[in-house]
């Protein structure tokens, strides 16, 4: 079921919905929009929204992917409580408040970082998510992160830090390349000039067998047309120096 949200205060999706479509003037997503919606697997938030109020995503068990605006500013109480699926959040810098338990009990995420220009983090934010044991030791990491990577902050952070700083893994086993290639708003510049600079990250496999490939292949990247596998495998082995 294809739902249109419109933004409004009564605003609900159906249990059923599978897929949303934002209106184009939504600015806020209202408490209780998409809540217990346990068909709903992968959102696109628009640039347009700034704020997620309180328990808007909150019983989503089968959510996975959600692409966060580059202009989110706050993000409500419980807003994706119990989103089990979840496996990554990759916060904008823009956002300045995260109420209490926003993402409490999400036992599938594995990727996040808070903003170092938080202002308000809430209580037990991420309580009882169980994977989330990524260390960020360096900078490369952290770019990788980032909602706004550009190919000159990784040729700036391998040059200042080393080359074996690429394939250096983490907790998880996970190289920056991990990171980069789980990152929604990633450009395909981007991970070509990661390549160029540190082909070996390219078959490091984390703790769950997964190369950066794979999680390349399970996100929404828009910068290739066709996202067939053998498309996006040649594209993948054209980045190779």
């Amino acid at each position: 079921m294809i739902y249109t949200y419109l933004g409004g205060r009564r605003d609900q999706a159906p249990k059923g919905t599978t897929e949303v479509i934002f209106h184009p003037s939504v600015r806020f997503i209202k408490r209780h929009a998409f809540m217990n919606c346990k068909f709903l697997v992968r959102v696109t938030i628009p640039d347009t929204v700034t704020r997620i109020e309180g328990l808007a995503f909150m019983g989503c068990d089968s959510l996975r992917f959600i692409r966060l605006p580059p202009n989110l500013d706050h993000i409500g109480a419980w807003a994706f409580h119990n989103c089990t699926a979840l496996e990554a959040v990759f916060l904008p810098p823009t956002v300045r408040y995260i109420d209490d338990y926003a993402f409490y009990a999400c036992k599938s995420l594995r990727f996040c970082i808070v903003p170092d220009t938080i202002g308000h983090l809430g209580d037990n934010v991420f309580e009882g998510c169980v994977q989330l044991a990524i260390t960020v030791r360096n900078n490369l990491s952290k770019v990788c992160y980032s909602t706004s990577v550009t190919p000159q902050m990784i040729d700036e952070c391998i040059d200042t830090d080393g080359i074996e700083l690429a394939a250096e893994v983490d907790t998880q086993q996970m190289t920056a390349l991990h990171i980069l290639c789980a990152n929604p708003h990633v450009t395909g510049d981007c991970i070509c000039a990661y390549l160029q600079l540190a082909p070996e990250a390219a078959n490091q496999e984390d703790s769950d067998g997964m190369t950066p490939f794979q999680y390349l292949c399970r996100n929404d990247i828009t910068f290739l047309e066709d996202r067939s596998f053998s498309s996006l495998m040649a594209w993948w082995y054209g980045c190779m120096p």
